[in-house]
């Protein structure tokens, strides 16, 4: 569902794809090809929310502003279920692991994976290319160029899920 909130709107592509469920407020953009699946809420109410191309925000997650931080998340990022997205940036080709809490500030660099239940503290900044877990989150080791391309093709995968929900998805009752 979207919604406009103090004269803001949403701005889907066309290609992207809103699962039922999900609900999308004010000031977010989503990019080709971009998802946000079932249950999940984008609210863009006092600042921005950039998702970009082939992202995919996935079932029960938050992505959120703060009035001085807007979220920005790039292009080939996988968000997994349950995360929150406050007010951070996630650079291109990330995963963010199920149940992860990225705060205020933050920043992910480009390729890196958050493990799942992981927090990133308010304005911590984890580099590109590397694997981050815990409570606080903490660098374990660089990602193999494998592990990398991975993300990429699960990207690509719910990419082409999202597709097919767009097509065949029907509602019964």
């Amino acid at each position: 569902m979207l919604f406009e909130f103090a004269g803001l709107r949403p701005v889907l592509h066309v290609t992207s794809f809103v699962a039922p469920g999900a609900k999308i407020i004010g000031d977010v953009f989503m990019d080709e090809y971009s998802s946000i699946w079932f249950n999940s809420v984008a609210r863009g109410d006092f600042n921005k929310i950039i998702i970009g191309k082939h992202t995919n925000i996935q079932d029960n997650s938050v992505v959120h502003v703060d009035p001085d931080y807007p979220t920005e998340i790039g292009d080939y990022v996988l968000v997994g279920h349950n995360v929150i997205l406050h007010g951070c940036r996630v650079e291109s080709g990330c995963l963010v692991g199920m149940g992860a809490v990225l705060l205020n500030g933050c920043v992910i660099g480009q390729n890196s994976l958050i493990g799942a239940g992981s927090l990133v503290k308010e304005g911590q900044i984890i580099p590109p290319g590397v694997l981050a877990v815990g409570s606080p989150a903490r660098i374990v080791r660089e990602l193999k160029e494998k592990e990398i391309q991975l993300i990429r093709s699960a990207t690509e995968e719910y990419s082409g899920k999202a597709r097919q929900y767009k097509e065949g998805l029907k509602h019964l009752s």
